[in-house]
């Protein structure tokens, strides 16, 4: 009888230390479950709302060129944003030169045999993919972005101030280029750029490009945005900026770009 009460004492002593042991093990190995609190709350405590809509705008710069550009962007969810924009550009063939008259130097510079100036107007549209959010105040935004739309070329012709009769001239007079008649000896100067504005001509074309965008601003909801990328622009027609005597002219254009941006986002 007392050997039976001994091995019942010891077996409950056994099941105890198991049962605690177990336990302990428990509670340092499984992890507790997450609160709702932790969906909503960041690590700091602040509240972390999704985004909805975006805008920026700013500069851009190209190697045949540069001017401003502005988009709007939906996100789709975390790591989506949908884009519209429009770019303004001033676009330079690579073959300018621009010169002066040799006996007056108070004359406006222009470029010898170019019969018209062309501007580039953009809308398109795009997406974004964010590779890597921004998690921290001081960290970078990573994201790729491609654009497909319309671009159309703004061909402004080019006026010249010409002096009449011959050096030393007695009267000078503004006409739109013709270098057929107009020369480096009779040119004073290229008149100034809001000549030609009502004789506009436009020619139609498309717009692709694709660039890595970086977003770096230190606050959540102000943005500040550095991107680089490859652009084409293709037109149906050649744009004529040479008359066909000085350059050959062409219908599609490569360039490298960079955009310096400002912004901000928000949640409706």
């Amino acid at each position: 009888m007392r050997s039976f009460i001994n091995l019942t004492l010891w077996s409950c002593l056994i099941f105890m230390g198991g049962v605690s042991v177990g336990q302990m093990w428990s509670q340092e190995t499984v992890a507790p479950m997450a609160t709702g609190d932790a969906a909503v709350y960041g690590s700091d405590g602040a509240v972390v709302i999704p985004l909805t809509d975006e805008l920026q705008y700013g500069l851009t710069i190209y190697t045949q060129g540069g001017g401003l550009t502005l988009r709007r962007g939906f996100y789709q969810d975390a790591y989506r944003i949908r884009w519209w924009g429009a770019d303004l550009l001033l676009f330079k063939h690579p073959k300018e030169e621009r010169i002066t008259n040799p006996v007056y130097e108070d004359g406006r510079s222009y470029v010898f045999g170019k019969v018209n100036a062309l501007h580039l107007f953009r809308v398109w549209r795009g997406g974004q993919k964010v590779h890597n959010k921004k998690l921290r105040k001081d960290a970078v935004r990573f994201s790729s972005l491609w654009r497909y739309g319309v671009t159309l070329g703004l061909l402004k012709p080019v006026y010249m101030e010409i002096g009449y009769p011959d050096i030393p001239y007695d009267y000078i007079a503004t006409e739109r280029y013709d270098p057929s008649i107009h020369f480096s000896s009779n040119i004073f100067g290229q008149a100034q750029w809001m000549y030609g504005l009502d004789e506009l001509s436009v020619v139609p074309g498309i717009h692709l490009s694709y660039a890595l965008d970086f977003e770096y601003g230190t606050e959540r909801h102000v943005q500040r945005t550095l991107t680089a990328g490859v652009a084409l622009d293709a037109f149906i027609l050649e744009p004529e900026l040479f008359a066909s005597s000085f350059e050959q002219n062409r219908r599609t254009f490569v360039t490298l770009f960079a955009t310096f941006e400002l912004g901000s986002n928000w949640t409706r």
